[in-house]
């Protein structure tokens, strides 16, 4: 459609800017002015056009027509409007300035100007009561945000749409411009939200749980292990009670929900147990106590600890605990001692750095000193003193005739 306008008003402005023959061109300046003019109006008007479909496009996904349903109504049936009259002329360019109506004083593109001229009054009315209602309701949309991040309406469709009606309706009270009303409604809505975070959430990570608890309370689970099951309970309690306080804490929450798994598996485990020796024969109970001890044997010998059979069943495990606590802080003292010699090990690996880096700074000094001695030389001696030592050593007539006699008496 973009792309129909676009070429449907550039041959509109071809059409209406035609040249005229030479000899009535002064004759027609006036005429060939207006067809340039509306040619660009025209232009203008597809732009518009497109600009206004373009928005419309745009607050889907801000749902605009959600939060201003009747301005937005209003813009749509405005730019239809529009559109029915570039129509009229959209093939026929000389159509444009005709008149629109038979009672209406505008051409058909003083009507379409005006209809885009309304449609952008009414989006941004639809804008202004949008952004109005974001502000005056910032709780209820924070509320609404997270319900949605949960997925409430998957687990309680009917809730969450009776809560998304009640949320429209302070939203049709800003739009009416009545936001004070909005703004008192608000904190019941509030609280019907946060109750429905609460149970949406519960939902999500208790139901495993709860769907448990109920099982274990038709298999008469209290009739074999009262205390643990019902202990297994107040741990669900206690999750219900945190998520019901802190609905955002997913962390936490998560660990609680494990925890209650956890309490309610070892109620039914212990209520097994105690229904197995319930129906249990007397003649058996050695059987089941020796199968019990040689678990605890078998657990001491893993471990390298004594045999403890010699001791009563509830002192074998007490003294049992004992040893693997040992075992644990002995452990422990080992890796301390190997921490401490680590740490003396690192101080003597750097002290012996510390004398690697002396001894090259030592070494490095001497073969300084060594080549500075080997490239001094003698001071130079001053030019009137070498003479006069010169001199003085030139043999004169006088010791060169008693050298000369010193040789014939020798020879």
């Amino acid at each position: 459609m973009k792309k129909e306008l676009k070429i449907t008003a550039l041959a509109a402005a071809i059409i209406l800017s035609g040249c005229a023959s030479d000899s009535d061109s002064t004759a027609s300046l006036p005429l060939e002015t207006n067809h340039s003019e509306t040619a660009i109006q025209t232009d203008n008007l597809v732009q518009s056009i497109e600009s206004a479909e373009q928005s419309i496009a745009g607050a889907k996904d801000i749902e605009l027509s959600w939060f201003a349903t009747s301005a937005m109504r209003d813009a749509q049936e405005a730019l239809k409007e529009a559109k029915e009259y570039y129509s009229v002329f959209e093939l026929d360019p000389a159509k444009a300035n005709s008149s629109s109506g038979f009672f209406s004083s505008k051409t058909n593109i003083q009507a379409a100007e005006d209809a885009v001229n309304q449609f952008n009054l009414h989006f941004a009315k639809a804008n202004k009561i949008r952004q109005q209602s974001l502000s005056v309701l910032d709780e209820a949309f924070s509320y609404r945000h997270q319900l949605t991040e949960i997925e409430a309406a998957k687990h309680y469709p009917n809730t969450a749409k009776q809560l998304e009606s009640e949320l429209k309706r302070l939203v049709n009270y800003v739009a009416d411009d009545k936001p004070e009303r909005a703004t008192k409604a608000q904190p019941a809505l509030v609280t019907k939200q946060r109750a429905l975070e609460v149970k949406t959430v519960t939902k999500i990570y208790l139901s495993p749980a709860q769907k448990e608890l109920a099982r274990l309370k038709k298999a008469n689970v209290a009739l074999h292990a009262p205390e643990t099951l019902a202990s297994a309970s107040a741990t669900l309690t206690a999750a219900e009670a945190f998520i019901a306080s802190e609905p955002r804490a997913t962390a936490k929450i998560k660990d609680k929900a494990d925890e209650a798994m956890f309490s309610l598996k070892h109620a039914g485990n212990i209520s097994d147990v105690v229904k197995k020796l319930k129906a249990m024969p007397e003649k058996d109970y050695e059987r089941h106590v020796l199968s019990f001890e040689r678990m605890l044997l078998n657990i001491s010998l893993a471990l390298g600890a004594q045999d403890m059979r010699d001791q009563p069943i509830g002192t074998h495990g007490k003294n049992l605990v004992a040893y693997i606590k040992q075992q644990r802080q002995d452990v422990g003292n080992e890796q301390q001692l190997i921490a401490e010699l680590n740490q003396e090990i690192d101080a003597l690996s750097r002290e012996a750095e510390k004398v690697a880096s002396l001894e090259s700074q030592i070494s490095q000094l001497n073969a300084e000193k060594l080549a500075q001695q080997q490239t001094e030389v003698i001071p130079a001696v001053p030019v009137k003193a070498a003479e006069e030592k010169v001199a003085t050593e030139q043999p004169t007539p006088e010791t060169q005739a008693q050298t000369a006699d010193t040789d014939a008496v020798e020879s």
